[in-house]
């Protein structure tokens, strides 16, 4: 199956071939629109290429400027439904995170393994849903998930979002889980952005820095902020799933804190697979504690 991520991604930096898409360009066309881009095409020497170009980055707002602590952990890469899925540690985060009056828990992407019409050995589709409901509603925090592409999976096999039908069962449960349907976005938390986003990493060599190559390519784009009715709110937190690396650390040339989560496969055998966050902020510049 192709990887619908991984091609939009690509399709951002290059143009591609129709022939060589592999999926259905209806199904192309939706993901795209559904992720705020805008869809070029050409044709040349009698080949078809299309070209993806971001238009915008969508935005919630959390708390305002005239709040300034934040407390917030970040995961990522959860794949219930692996055979490797370490249900206990993910409690152990969970719960650490309500024992410790954190709040909000960023989710970016993966939260389920996915599923696959020639694969006997994924956990089906009912399960992991399930499985993923019975640990999330026994911890009453603030959830906000994005997609990954193992999540993308169920949609090119025509079954619904599975994030999005959890979200309608932990709401029922009491549980404050919010579902967006995109792989990046932006949240204002005391006047400054936190970007959660789901990214393909195409370089496996530099995969504890990919995020600062990101970081980057956002600033030689200029949107390493996001305008909303006139007003602009500047990056100040970068978390990146789909590394399967726990990482955090400061690019300080762009004011920016960068926050991996890893995974929580037991078979990547990290300690660390949640970063814990809090601090001030003063003046849009971020005061960690």
């Amino acid at each position: 199956m192709h990887n619908l991520l991984h091609l939009c991604e690509m399709m951002t930096t290059r143009w591609i071939n129709v022939e060589d898409i592999h999926v259905p360009i209806e199904i192309l066309k939706n993901f795209a629109t559904r992720n705020n881009f805008d869809i070029r095409k050409k044709r040349k020497d009698d080949i078809l290429k299309y070209h993806l170009v971001r238009t915008s980055i969508p935005i919630h707002f959390i708390s305002g400027e005239d709040e300034q602590d934040f407390r917030f952990v970040d995961i990522s890469d959860l794949h219930i439904g692996h055979p490797l899925f370490d249900e206990k540690s993910l409690r152990r985060k969970l719960r650490r995170a309500v024992e410790s009056g954190y709040e909000m828990v960023f989710i970016a992407g993966d939260i389920f393994e996915g599923v696959a019409d020639n694969n006997s050995e994924y956990m089906p589709y009912a399960s992991q849903i399930e499985l993923a409901r019975s640990i999330f509603k026994d911890y009453k925090l603030s959830y906000y998930a994005i997609n990954g592409n193992h999540d993308y999976t169920f949609e090119q096999l025509c079954l619904p979002n599975p994030i999005k039908r959890l979200e309608t069962i932990l709401r029922a449960d009491g549980v404050d889980f919010n579902y967006f349907d995109t792989y990046l976005m932006d949240f204002v938390i005391c006047g400054v952005i936190k970007r959660v986003m789901h990214v393909e990493r195409q370089d496996f060599d530099k995969k504890s820095i990919f995020a600062i190559l990101k970081v980057k390519m956002f600033d030689e784009e200029k949107m390493l902020c996001n305008t909303y009715e006139g007003r602009v709110y500047p990056v100040r937190f970068f978390e990146v799933g789909h590394i399967h690396v726990n990482v955090q650390m400061y690019y300080a040339k762009k004011m920016v804190y960068i926050s991996e989560p890893g995974s929580f496969i037991k078979s990547d055998k990290m300690l660390d697979r949640a970063n814990f966050i809090s601090g001030k902020v003063i003046d849009q510049r971020v005061f960690m504690s």
